[in-house]
């Protein structure tokens, strides 16, 4: 079989919400011609989707390695670099006492992810609340007005906004 015809029955299984065997069948794609950045790509937003963040940013890498001036491909793999440095300051926050210092370390993980992915709104809301916890309310207020521009419909949010104005008010 031809490497386009891995990729069709890929996004067959992606029709299909099957994005499982869609993977195998890019990575079945990758094996046929394995100098197309386009299949790493697709293989990293599949992997992307399917919340398997190291595969996908293993992929993106690898497509950016392949096809370096190509946006699509350099602003995906910011995304999951983004997505990455998130999670890494999301457990460190994940302990029982969180110290001043483990703030300070998560909130730079966090700006570099929105240096990043500017659109990362998970970055910006874990921002709000590591602001709040250090009763930086106009700081967290910045955060979570980012955060509720992305995720306009999100009802805890817009809470956690509400919360954050009264407390600003409160400590003025």
């Amino acid at each position: 079989m031809k490497a386009e015809e891995y990729v069709q029955k890929a996004y067959q299984c992606i029709l299909q919400n099957d994005f499982e065997q869609a993977v195998e069948w890019f990575e079945q794609a990758i094996s046929a011609q394995p100098d197309h950045a386009e299949y790493y790509f697709r293989c990293s937003v599949t992997y992307a989707r399917s919340g398997r963040l190291e595969q996908a940013l293993t992929y993106a890498e690898h497509a950016v390695r392949l096809a370096p001036h190509q946006d699509e491909y350099v602003l995906h793999l910011h995304a999951q670099q983004a997505r990455q440095l998130t999670e890494k300051a999301r457990k460190m926050l994940d302990v029982d006492k969180t110290t001043p210092q483990l703030h300070r370390d998560a909130i730079l993980l966090l700006e570099q992810a929105i240096a990043l992915d500017p659109l990362c709104g998970d970055a910006f809301m874990l921002l709000a609340l590591i602001y709040d916890e250090m009763n930086e309310y106009k700081l967290a207020v910045q955060a979570a007005r980012e955060a509720v521009a992305l995720f306009p419909h999100n009802v805890q949010l817009a809470n956690l906004m509400k919360k954050l104005c009264q407390q600003m008010n409160e400590q003025i």
